[in-house]
């Protein structure tokens, strides 16, 4: 009998688990992320790249029509409180992801894209453990988003539940 692992590598919601392995490799030379404008320029890079996808770019610029330099200080604002606890950040990100979501549709295959691009962001500017931190916490943060706006408890382990009723007899 072939054994199958218990666990896929995937969340609950399927939304691409972190994978440190398949991160930039020869990154000795890049700093880690210490101060806000490591993380003001992670996001510019991050959000120009995203506004120019064309998997996402539209639901930026055509759905939400975000005004990206007032959008960027409050995205500054959530990763320092993320990355440094700073407790910056005092909006409702799932509250806007709803009404993202009610607009147009978020699937998994947008908040994969999404990873895929934070992803290479960071690896293209940054090394060390704040990066692997912003890594992991995004991929965290984006499988309880699309499991919340898909109608799903935001626990990744929500899959697991008793045995189900027995009719009775």
């Amino acid at each position: 009998m072939k054994r199958t692992a218990r666990n896929s590598g995937r969340t609950a919601s399927n939304v691409a688990a972190y994978n440190p392995s398949s991160t930039k490799k020869c990154a000795a030379e890049l700093p880690d992320i210490t101060t806000r404008e490591d993380i003001l320029m992670l996001v510019e890079s991050f959000y120009t790249k995203a506004f120019a996808d064309a998997s996402i770019g539209y639901i930026f610029t055509d759905v939400v029509h975000m005004d990206l330099p007032r959008h960027l200080p409050i995205m500054a604002d959530f990763w320092q409180t993320v990355l440094f606890k700073a407790g910056l950040y005092n909006r409702n990100a799932l509250e806007i992801h709803f009404h993202i979501h009610a607009k147009e549709p978020l699937s998994l295959e947008h908040f994969n894209r999404w990873l895929q691009l934070w992803t290479a962001a960071v690896d293209e500017l940054f090394a060390g453990k704040k990066a692997e931190m912003a890594k992991v916490q995004a991929h965290l943060i984006a499988g309880s988003l699309h499991r919340r706006v898909t109608g799903r408890p935001a626990s990744q382990y929500s899959t697991i539940s008793l045995r189900p009723p027995t009719p009775a007899d």
